[in-house]
């Protein structure tokens, strides 16, 4: 009995080791008058929605209605910023429109799951700068009454060296 039960315990902390932990959260970010607002700015500029917090992080979402650059200029761009850069954060994301006919998301918009690097050193701000075609975008669903709704998706990763193994717990 003995035998087995350090076995138990042995797998247990080998499997709590390899777990990956993620702090989630998400945003809608309303844009109005979205004629009005791809009329006032131009090829890689945005308007970024309010900040928001999530894994202890601040972030904002940016939308760019003529493209993050000339080479995408045909569509329309979505990014994540990070605002808080003091460290490397590991997080993942994903993007939708709300679909004004079933009051659903989209499902036809781009889905990267790899985890991507946030840093002051690297990139602050990561996402899709051929995210949907411009016109695409304006005879479909997700745009109704020059309305728009974006909601973006984190999950951030949480830093495994915060976490204490039974080994460490009477050192802390």
């Amino acid at each position: 009995m003995l035998l087995l039960t350090a076995f138990f315990f042995s797998f247990l902390i080998t499997t709590s080791q390899a777990a990956d932990v993620f702090l989630t959260g998400s945003k809608t970010f309303e844009i109005t008058d979205y004629s009005v607002v791809k009329k006032g700015v131009s090829t890689g500029n945005c308007i970024q929605s309010d900040p928001f917090t999530v894994g202890g992080y601040q972030w904002a979402i940016e939308f760019y209605p003529l493209g993050y650059n000339q080479s995408n200029s045909e569509f329309v761009s979505v990014v994540v910023r990070l605002l808080t850069p003091k460290n490397v954060v590991k997080a993942m994301l994903t993007h939708h429109f709300q679909d004004w006919n079933t009051n659903g998301w989209s499902t036809d918009t781009p889905i990267d799951s790899s985890l991507l690097t946030f840093s002051a050193n690297g990139y602050t701000g990561w996402g899709h700068f051929d995210f949907m075609r411009r016109s695409s975008l304006e005879v479909s669903n997700y745009l109704r009454n020059d309305k728009l709704v974006i909601k973006t998706n984190i999950w951030v990763l949480k830093d495994s060296s915060s976490f204490l193994m039974p080994s460490q717990l009477g050192a802390a």
